[in-house]
């Protein structure tokens, strides 16, 4: 092996905690944006090889690349190391740092001295992160090939690539604008009063107030790249588990179904425009490929809006050194939210034909950025982390109550023709940590109870109000709409719910009503 391959390692060790999560977690992040944050990290080692290897000279043979893997494992490892040092030694940073960074100093500074040691120590080390960044390459190439296989095997995917027909006769006059918002991890009122305490009603009374039916809602599914999909397509998925499979956790053909919805696919065959509002964050909502106008809160470059531009940016940063730096993080969420309500209620300027408008709202979802009067967060003072999150979590329902307030407001004045606006949680909230059981049979009743129990209130001037009786499913919302305004030829689906754990996601346990129904929220409930 040459000297130039063996001082390879550092490179090889820096891109493997990138290349672990589309590895672990296919379907999860654009490979797009991988190779960005690939591109990245190569260029800021190179940097780093650089300057050491000008500092050193000649003198230096393998210190630069010893120099380059100390910032590496600084990097990525620190906090890990700091993180596990908290938890069983009770020490933090003015312990563990300087500790670390001697450790590096020692470990540097021997090897350099002693060269057989360093030739074998750098083929070893380049040829272990060489084997890991192939395994974890090909892990990406087969995901990729069996995702594909799926696509094409998918019988949920053949039958909602049929477009959807209208029924003789029918009529859509007037054409309404329709606005889908969907509010993430936003839970009933039933759930905010039984496990939170607070009562929402002040809020479900206004929007009743301005003509919202706000009926019995409850999700079919407990995770939002399966709630999301069934609302836009108006379609079960589990039928994804008989070609997927039960222990996968691949995301990519429920978020296909989202960007390739055949609701989009239907409105703008009858002369909708489709209006998109992305999340900043959610790899299924974070681009639409068939909107016709696409909403952008943030332009320009800025560093803190690189770091939060996805998911996966956003899980490297905290998990990296780069988590102890303060880059207004909250700040940027507290704006993107506010901002996307703001642009909202501009769509009844748009001139031209009718509008479907859809937006993924990550609120009131963690991380929490709002108070109930939508400023920064309160900080976790004396009390318990999960009485901190409950807390949090009202305030920031309490802040989206108003937003959404304000927002169907001003949509109902500005409009010329009453719309359809249609407020929805994906499902609801999960305090009660439905996702630590073993599986979908072991999840407790109050915790089912709570995630399945989705907020929902609908705008539904004209014929709408008759399709939407006492209680309706997620999965039957959009088909409500379209039946009734549009007359499509779609039939309702059931509405049954499934339980299943974010380990094997597609492991259904299909939900029984009678046993949902029960009043039982103590938290021993089976």
């Amino acid at each position: 092996m040459t000297a130039r391959i063996s001082r390879a390692y550092p490179f090889l060790f820096a891109v493997i905690p990138v290349l672990r999560i589309p590895a672990q977690y296919p379907g999860w992040t654009e490979l797009g944006d991988v190779a960005v944050v690939l591109a990245t990290v190569l260029v800021a080692c190179g940097t780093v090889y650089g300057l050491a290897a000008l500092v050193t000279g000649r003198r230096g043979r393998g210190l630069p690349a010893l120099i380059l893997m100390g910032a590496v494992l600084l990097f990525w490892g620190y906090p890990r190391a700091v993180t596990f040092a908290g938890h069983r030694l009770g020490v933090s940073h003015p312990v563990v740092l300087p500790l670390w960074l001697g450790a590096t100093a020692a470990g540097i500074w021997w090897l350099v001295r002693r060269t057989e040691r360093l030739q074998r120590a750098e083929t070893f080390l380049t040829l272990t992160s060489g084997l890991l960044v192939g395994w974890f390459v090909v892990s990406i190439g087969i995901s990729q090939v069996r995702s594909a296989r799926a696509m094409r095997e998918s019988e949920v995917v053949r039958r909602l690539a049929a477009p959807i027909r209208t029924r003789a006769g029918a009529t859509a006059k007037p054409m309404r604008d329709i606005y889908l918002i969907v509010l993430d991890e936003y839970a009933n009122a039933e759930v905010t009063g039984k496990v939170f305490g607070f009562d929402n009603r002040k809020f479900l009374d206004s929007l009743r107030a301005l003509g919202f039916v706000v009926p019995e809602v409850h999700s079919n599914y407990l995770h939002t790249f399966l709630s999301v999909p069934s609302l836009l397509n108006s379609a079960h998925m589990a039928g994804l588990a008989s070609v997927l499979g039960r222990r996968t956790i691949d995301r990519t053909l429920p978020d296909y179904l989202v960007k390739h919805n055949r609701t989009v696919r239907f409105l703008k065959s009858r002369g909708y425009e489709f209006a998109f509002f992305p999340s900043p964050s959610w790899e299924a909502t974070r681009h639409s490929p068939v909107a016709d106008v696409e909403f952008h809160v943030w332009h320009g470059f800025n560093p803190a809006r690189e770091i939060s531009r996805s998911g996966l940016r956003q899980n490297l940063n905290s998990t990296s050194l780069l988590g102890y730096i303060d880059w207004g993080g909250a700040r940027l969420a507290r704006h993107y939210v506010i901002s996307t309500f703001n642009a909202i209620a501009r769509v009844p300027r748009m001139s031209g034909p009718p509008v479907f408008t859809f937006a993924h709202v990550l609120s009131p979802h963690s991380p929490y950025i709002f108070d109930s009067d939508c400023g920064p967060a309160r900080e976790r003072t004396a009390m318990t982390r999960a009485e901190w999150r409950a807390l949090s979590y009202v305030a920031q329902v309490q802040c989206l109550d108003s937003l959404v307030l304000e927002l169907v407001t001003t949509l109902l004045r500005t409009s010329d023709v009453p719309p359809v606006i249609l407020l929805q949680g994906d499902h609801g909230s999960k305090s009660l940590h439905f996702d630590q059981a073993a599986n979908g049979a072991k999840i407790p009743l109050p915790a089912a109870k709570e995630r399945l129990g989705a907020f929902g209130a609908y705008y539904l001037p004209g014929p709408g109000r008759a399709a939407f009786g006492d209680s309706v499913t997620v999965v039957n919302v959009m088909g409500n709409v379209l039946r009734a305004y549009l007359g499509a030829d779609l039939p309702p689906e059931p509405d049954d719910m499934y339980l299943s754990v974010h380990k094997s996601p597609y492991a259904f346990r299909r939900v029984d009503s009678r046993w949902l129904a029960q009043e039982d929220w103590s938290p021993d409930s089976r």
